[in-house]
């Protein structure tokens, strides 16, 4: 980071402050400035008479600046500092913090900057607690009621990591079939037992399904998406091309139809 000088008289235009509240601001004094082609870009602190002013060569360098004064990123920080580069056009590639902390990939800034937007409760619990963004973007994907049940069961009490990632998962798989009675009472134990039931009857039609088919049917992903992995064994070449001849019988092309139209039912794809 260049060497700086203290300017008065002067007003940011830009905000790239990655502390989450006014009270955090205060206790950075002078606060810091980038001068950006002519702009000044708030780094640390809040609106004062004085900063402490740098020179930087881009926006895109001026956040990187800010990162460092400000030191190690929460999931909420992150978030916020995915949400800087969407509202002025920064290139993500050009932030070091992402590549730090691993964040790559269309989905993983879409997550981010849904979680800005979280109520401050939740993020309050984020900021605490390392949650992996593989978790949020399964929250993401709740409805509402499913949503504000996590937000108030973390403002409710201290749930751990796991906790709250098999409170996510449990509500994802079973939001399908969630009714209001559901949402009463215990909803780990509703849900876990009404996934229970559903569990033994998906393995059941599936049983059904398969049975007599000359292959063996399973899923690399536990059934997460509809993709499947068909095997069977062959003790001669002979075998090998009668089990092949076999599999394309009619009767077991439409078994194969019913086996992903029954997949479909289930949302699995």
């Amino acid at each position: 980071m260049s060497k700086g000088s203290l300017v008065s008289g002067i007003k940011p235009s830009k905000n790239f402050c990655l502390k989450n509240t006014a009270e955090e601001h205060d206790n950075i004094f002078p606060p810091a400035a980038a001068l950006v082609n002519g702009e000044y870009c708030l780094l640390s602190g809040s609106e004062a008479e004085e900063y402490y002013i740098v020179q930087a060569e881009s926006t895109a360098g001026a956040l990187n600046m800010a990162v460092i004064l400000h030191g190690a990123l929460s999931i909420t920080e992150l978030a916020k500092l995915a949400v800087i580069c969407k509202e002025h056009s920064i290139d993500t590639a050009q932030i070091d913090a992402f590549s730090q902390y691993n964040i790559k990939g269309r989905q993983s800034f879409q997550t981010l900057e849904a979680v800005d937007a979280y109520p401050e409760a939740l993020k309050k619990y984020l900021t605490a607690k390392d949650i992996p963004l593989k978790t949020l973007a399964v929250f993401n994907k709740l409805n509402e009621d499913c949503k504000k049940y996590v937000v108030d069961a973390v403002a409710a009490r201290e749930l751990s990591v796991g906790d709250f990632r098999n409170l996510v998962n449990l509500l994802f798989d079973m939001m399908p079939k969630i009714k209001p009675e559901d949402m009463q009472g215990n909803i780990i134990k509703n849900l876990s037992a009404k996934k229970d039931r559903a569990g033994t009857a998906f393995s059941d039609k599936l049983k059904e399904l398969t049975e007599g088919f000359p292959l063996t049917v399973s899923s690399p992903d536990n059934f997460e998406t509809g993709r499947l992995v068909f095997s069977f064994t062959a003790e001669s070449a002979e075998e090998f091309m009668e089990i092949i001849t076999k599999t394309s019988e009619e009767s077991n092309t439409s078994k194969l139809k019913k086996i992903y139209g029954f997949l479909d039912e289930q949302n699995i794809s």
